[in-house]
Order: C-alpha cells, then structure tokens, then sequence
C-alpha cells in the first residue's frame, strides 16, 4: 500500500517526504530524484496512509520497514530495488541515487501455454533384491581351559579322612574297655574270693546266761 500511495501522490505533487529517509522530488521533465536533504516530517504520507484505513501505529510500522529493507539492502547488496517503485543506489560520490521504474522495465508474465501431450511412460518392473549368501567360514577352535580342581572337594576329602581316622580311634579305645572289663571279671583274685567265701565258717554265738554260770 505504501508504494501505491507513493506513486499515485507523485503523479499530481512535485514532492513527498519520507520521515527521517528523504524526499521524492518531481523536476521539470517528469523525472523523479531522491534527496537526503530533505527528511524533516511534514505529516503528508502519513495522512495519506491514515486516509487509506490505516492506523497511526500501522502507518509509522510502515514506513519504518521500508526504510529498514532500503538501507539494509544498501550496506549488504550496494543497491536496492522497490517493487513497482525504483531502484536506489549510491554513486562514487556516496550520495544516494534514485532511478525510477520505467513501463518497458515493467515484466508481465507471458501466458502458460498448453502442455504437449506426453507419452505414456511404461511401468517400471520391480528387479527383486539379489540376495547374498556370506560363505560359511570354520569356527575357530580355542584350547580349552585347564580343570582346576574346586576347593570344596580338598576340604571334603580330608574332611572324610579325619572323620574315618577318628572313628579308627574310637573303635580301638572302645575294644580296649572292652578287654580290661573282660579281665578284670576273669581275674585270679576274683575267684578266690568266692572260694573263701564258700567255705567260711559260720562263728558260733554263746548265750549270755551260760557263760555266767560256767562262772560260778
């Protein structure tokens, strides 16, 4: 909208400022020059914009992009080119340089012509995947690991062995009881005892009457 309203102004008016930008002016022949000089705002392009349906806000966001892609396009590219507008650009001197658009400049796009007809691409048949077999190869054979004998069978094994020896022990003290029993019953001594016993002679017991008289 601003580039409209810009164009449709100069068409009527020799001069439109751009607030903090610079001014269009029209000369003598129709064409139009660009001033840094002139950049103080009267307030004309923004009533004109106002006029159009825009807010005050709308209207400064406005002017304010256009400067921004102008001098942004200056510093990155050397020139910048608005739509519908011009083209500006700075010369030796570094004073910037207005070249408006001419009609010949002005590209309308040709109209699309008809596409030809094509012709019927065949259907591409699917090649099925080539599928490969990796060649099976020899396992590789490691030495086997040396057995090591568990600790839990040493500590069995002499385990049992002193289990066995203490009963060896046992067995041959029990077998020693034993005997001494056995001989101590069988003994010499025993059997003369029972032998005095037998014949042991009964002590005969006297009265105590009879013993008085026998006194007297």
């Amino acid at each position: 909208m601003l580039v409209s309203v810009i164009n449709d102004y100069l068409k009527s008016n020799r001069r439109l400022v751009i607030p903090s930008f610079g001014a269009f002016v029209v000369k003598g022949g129709g064409d139009i020059i660009f001033s840094e000089l002139l950049k103080s705002d009267d307030g004309v392009l923004r009533a004109l914009l106002m006029e159009q349906g825009m807010s005050e806000i709308e209207t400064a966001a406005a002017i304010d992009r256009m400067i921004f892609e102008v001098r942004h396009d200056l510093q990155e590219l050397g020139r910048s080119f608005v739509v519908d507008l011009g083209t500006f650009s700075r010369n030796a001197d570094g004073v910037l340089v207005f070249e408006k658009i001419k009609p010949e400049q002005v590209i309308i796009p040709a109209a699309a012509e008809p596409a030809e007809p094509t012709t019927p691409v065949e259907p591409v048949v699917p090649v099925p995947p080539v599928v490969v077999v990796p060649t099976p190869t020899e396992p590789v054979v490691r030495p086997a690991a040396p057995v090591r004998p568990k600790q839990g069978a040493h500590r069995k094994v002499g385990g049992g062995f002193i289990m066995w020896i203490a009963g060896i022990v046992i067995a041959g003290a029990l077998i020693a009881l034993g005997y001494g029993l056995f001989c101590m019953w069988n003994s010499p001594d025993r059997d003369l005892d029972e032998q005095m016993d037998a014949q042991r002679i009964p002590m005969i017991q006297i009265p105590a009457a009879t013993a008085g008289e026998n006194g007297n």
